[in-house]
């Protein structure tokens, strides 16, 4: 079983258009570089940018065969909604799609 940790970079506004783009790094157990990402997400808040990045760092990781991911934010929002054990009650499409990928395991 392939091992990694995904660290999120969080979400970049751009300008005061309320555009947003995110990205993370995928590195091996040893810090070795595997995939950087970097999308252009349109309109949405930080909060949001964050979750996507964070579903798109582990559907990129999946494919790639990785099993075993440790996922970095240094988004406290997004560490405690993560952290909390019921995530049914956001009304975030994306939250919910990453809790079902998480909870596959």
């Amino acid at each position: 079983m392939k091992h990694v940790w995904e660290s999120i970079k969080g979400c970049n506004k751009v300008r005061d258009s309320g555009y947003a783009t995110t990205g993370g790094v995928a590195r091996d157990h040893e810090g070795n570089w595997i995939v950087g990402f970097s999308p252009f997400l349109g309109v949405c808040s930080p909060f949001e940018a964050e979750v996507w990045a964070i579903l798109d760092g582990i559907l990129i990781l999946l494919n790639k065969g990785f099993r075993k991911i440790l996922i970095l934010s240094d988004n406290l929002e997004t560490v405690q909604v993560f952290s909390s054990s019921n995530l049914e009650d956001f009304g975030i499409t994306v939250l919910r799609r990453v809790q079902r990928i998480i909870r596959a395991d």
